[in-house]
């Protein structure tokens, strides 16, 4: 804390964008970043070093599941194709670093104390493979338990103990759903206009799918993974895009055929191809006009 009554403590003029956190081509070919510190954007040998940076930019420091797994996933595979970096993308698990598995064993080191409905939820999860697929019966615990933390962290809320949270959790799925270990994907829903489908992935898995809590004990997606494009060069430098929206191309007219139509092909894991040139857009065009013209 510093007095405000002092002009010559006033910052003046703006952080020249060269002395900001970058880190350009480095040796491993690995740069990410999934909300989380600059610090640990590359392998070890290639990440930027804090104490190269003054304490006063407040820079982040903390690491988020999808970061633990950027590394466990690209940063680990010595032999990566263009499959296996979609297959990472698409990611679901958590990792043992992240706030989430930290959380799971804190709530497993509680004493149940006769409280038989917390000691069938500790079973679950502790036979629980630390993963947010759609037919998972021990994601539900632990995403209904985590999220709602997660959430208060990203806003700044005061934030439920994890045991509190998971008992909140418990009493959703009996009440909902008659068991504590109801298949993911009952719970975890994507929905547009009249689109509703279960959907992998959690609060900060890799495929990131934020749940938006509903009265019915579902969660509908409300953020995360949106868009998403693949793009590749060959030797060459040719050209190569895919994509996918979580709705489609109108977000805004629901009556469009195109307001939800990527849906289903996005709660896959499958993308389109992006067509650049008249020869690729041959055969897929439906209407030919000017703007302005009926």
């Amino acid at each position: 804390m510093l007095p405000g009554e002092r002009s010559d403590l006033i910052w003046q003029g703006y952080l020249p964008v060269e002395n900001s956190p970058q880190l350009w081509n480095p040796k491993s070919g690995l740069v990410f970043n999934s909300n989380n510190t600059p610090f640990q954007a590359s392998e070890a040998a290639d990440n930027l070093k804090p104490a190269d940076f003054s304490a006063s930019m407040g820079l982040q420091t903390n690491m988020t599941n999808r970061a633990w797994r950027a590394l466990e996933t690209y940063g680990a595979d010595r032999a990566l194709t263009d499959a296996r970096f979609r297959a990472h993308k698409y990611d679901v698990a958590f990792s043992d670093r992240s706030s989430v598995m930290a959380m799971v064993r804190e709530v497993l080191a509680v004493d149940p104390k006769g409280d038989a409905d917390l000691a069938e939820a500790q079973r679950i999860l502790r036979a629980w493979n630390k993963q947010a697929d759609r037919a998972n019966r021990g994601a539900a615990l632990a995403a209904l338990m985590s999220q709602p933390i997660l959430f208060a962290h990203s806003n700044g809320d005061p934030a439920p103990t994890p045991i509190d949270s998971l008992r909140a959790a418990i009493k959703t799925l009996k009440t909902h759903f008659g068991r504590l270990d109801p298949e993911w994907g009952q719970i975890n829903r994507i929905r547009r206009g009249k689109v509703d489908l279960p959907i992998d992935g959690a609060a900060d898995t890799f495929r990131s799918v934020w749940g938006k809590p509903q009265k019915d004990g579902t969660t509908t997606a409300d953020g995360g993974d949106t868009f998403v494009m693949f793009v590749t060069w060959d030797k060459a430098g040719a050209l190569r895009s895919e994509s996918i929206h979580q709705f489609g191309a109108a977000t805004l007219d629901a009556a469009s055929p195109h307001y939800a139509d990527q849906t289903p092909l996005f709660v896959a894991m499958k993308t389109k191809p992006v067509r650049f040139t008249e020869d690729q857009l041959k055969g897929h065009i439906k209407v030919d006009y000017r703007p302005g013209e009926r």
